[in-house]
């Protein structure tokens, strides 16, 4: 069913680079806390996250994946709709359910400060998909061997959500994991994953990760919001991605007869 010795020899490379990143991020950190320094922080955050991208090209390259993470024109305009109606729909919904807002203006902070300290997250979207989203999914999927295709996508899909949670456990702390906060983030590994999938542009993934990582919309200061936000993340998206296939099937079968057209 599954090619075991592969999948782990995947599995162990992924993670360890992953999880020998993050406790080495950690390790400084706890020597640049004592400093007081916020800016050396977030100098080592960008160091780490930028190292972690430029690995997971490699691999792209390595693995003949380029493909699945080229840009086109038809990519950059999907992923800029889907930019403007995520945060439509995003400050919609906070407003139905009273959310605090994290949006700059709200901030005491300058602009140029708020941006130097979030844009980072652009790297970090950018790495962590391009190395769970593709890499790990396809390379997972090679390793299942059954003739359902759809059953053989949900099992990677799961196996590569666990190991994406997996990987985040540094990051929570060990002494202080909680529940909710593990269970956000493997539900995020699959909403990524619906994301890339449904929408073959991964880009699309890249950006709902960011937003997510940088509270750009919604105040993070209490975990229910944090999962909350996850929750609004998933509704919007969802939206926006069925009326977009929804609008595509009625054109290309009224255009060209097809029917199956949305199923990449």
């Amino acid at each position: 069913m599954i090619k075991g010795k592969e999948l782990l020899k995947i599995i162990l490379i992924i993670l360890a680079i992953v999880v020998a990143l993050y406790p080495i991020l950690a390790g400084i950190e706890i020597f640049i806390l004592k400093s007081n320094n916020p800016c050396e922080r977030i100098i080592v955050n960008y160091i780490v996250q930028i190292v972690l991208l430029i690995i997971a090209i490699y691999m792209l390259k390595k693995f003949n994946y380029m493909n699945y993470v080229k840009l086109s024109l038809k990519t950059i305009l999907e992923l800029m709709v889907y930019i403007l109606l995520l945060l439509l729909l995003t400050i919609i919904l906070v407003n139905i359910f009273h959310l605090k807002y994290y949006l700059i203006w709200n901030t005491s902070e300058s602009y140029v400060t708020l941006i130097f300290q979030n844009f980072y997250f652009v790297f970090v979207g950018l790495g962590e998909e391009f190395l769970f989203r593709v890499i790990l999914y396809y390379k997972i999927l090679d390793t299942i061997i059954l003739k359902n295709k759809r059953l053989r996508m949900i099992i990677a899909v799961i196996i590569t959500s666990f190991l994406f949670t997996m990987a985040h456990i540094p990051i929570l702390s060990v002494r202080n994991i909680q529940i909710f906060s593990t269970l956000n983030i493997f539900m995020w590994g699959i909403f990524s994953s619906y994301l890339y999938l449904r929408t073959k542009n991964i880009y699309v993934a890249a950006i709902a990760h960011f937003f997510t990582d940088t509270g750009i919309i919604i105040d993070y200061t209490e975990i229910y919001y944090g999962i909350l936000s996850t929750f609004i993340n998933i509704i919007t998206s969802v939206i926006i991605i069925e009326i977009y296939n929804i609008c595509r099937y009625f054109y290309n079968k009224k255009i060209y007869g097809r029917e199956n057209f949305n199923l990449k």
